[in-house]
């Protein structure tokens, strides 16, 4: 019996660490007094800047067979990115942690193809070559993602509240 017992306790264990082997992406780092999230800025295609007050602007991140360009993009609240597929294998970006997609808050992977699919981070379908996916970040913090599709290929959005 306790053979079978400590059997047991290897095996959960080791699934444990295969299901989190890599998984670095957790989710989001702890914001300051002011709500900016700590990480690296990024730049990205699209309008406009992050932090200026014109209003949401747009940033695009590509994606390669390899990964996102640039892995990581610091925007404002209220702008919008859009993933861009220019590889050639599916692609499907959606916030950490794989494979729930819950640390967004609101999304979840169990929402798409619900009504609810239009409002979360997540793209819930792979994109082919040349399609697009886009998502307004609201929320202050620094968002982790990932490909679903390839759980190593990863990347976050740090979006800081305008402080004038």
């Amino acid at each position: 019996m306790t053979v079978f017992v400590i059997v047991a306790i290897v095996i959960v264990a080791g699934i444990l660490i295969f299901v989190n082997v890599g998984d670095d992406d957790s989710g989001t780092t702890t914001t300051n007094g002011n709500g900016a999230g700590s990480g690296g800025a990024g730049s990205g295609s699209g309008s406009g800047s992050s932090g200026s007050n014109s209003g949401p602007q747009t940033f695009t991140v590509t994606i390669t067979d390899s990964g996102y360009s640039p892995q990581s993009l610091t925007i404002s609240p209220g702008d919008n990115v859009i993933w861009r597929n220019d590889g050639a294998q599916e692609n499907w970006p959606a916030s950490a942690m794989h494979p729930t997609h819950r640390v967004y808050p609101g999304s979840d992977i169990e929402k798409c193809g619900t009504a609810e699919e239009n409002n979360i981070f997540d793209a819930c379908k792979g994109l082919a070559t040349g399609e697009d996916y886009t998502f307004e970040f609201d929320e202050v913090g620094t968002w982790n993602y990932h490909d679903h599709l390839h759980a190593n290929l990863r990347g976050n959005i740090i979006v800081e509240s305008i402080v004038n």
